[in-house]
């Protein structure tokens, strides 16, 4: 009994000294690639702006749908580019009303949208 007691308080504690944290592992490649995209500082090419503001798309929509729910053809990327890495992906919403092809660039920094059009 005074070993359970002791193991709750100490597990009180842990809880108490590490908090709660977000964790998440990604293990396939298509969700690695988006992931790093999405943690990097995101700049947009005056190409992409111009179709973004012509659908009325945001840096929103870029950050919490494009960046995290796309398929990458990697056939079609240039994964061993340097210095920045040029991957090609597809996003297709959940309706259907919104289907985009776009470009982007993961470099050592940041990303970058490079270009977006729609299917």
């Amino acid at each position: 009994m005074k070993f359970l007691l002791g193991v709750g308080i100490g597990m009180v504690f842990v809880a108490m000294a590490f908090g709660p944290r977000a964790f998440s592992c990604n293990y396939f490649p298509n969700a690695r690639v988006l992931d790093e995209a999405y943690s990097k500082k995101l700049s947009i090419s005056d190409e992409a702006q111009a179709f973004l503001n012509a659908e009325k798309l945001d840096t929103i929509f870029l950050k919490k749908e494009l960046f995290k729910r796309s398929k990458i053809d990697f056939s079609k990327s240039k994964k061993d580019q340097v210095p920045c890495r040029e991957y090609v992906a597809s996003y297709e919403s959940k309706d259907n009303s919104k289907n985009y092809d776009f470009t982007f660039d993961v470099c050592k920094e940041d990303s970058r949208l490079v270009s977006i059009t729609k299917k």
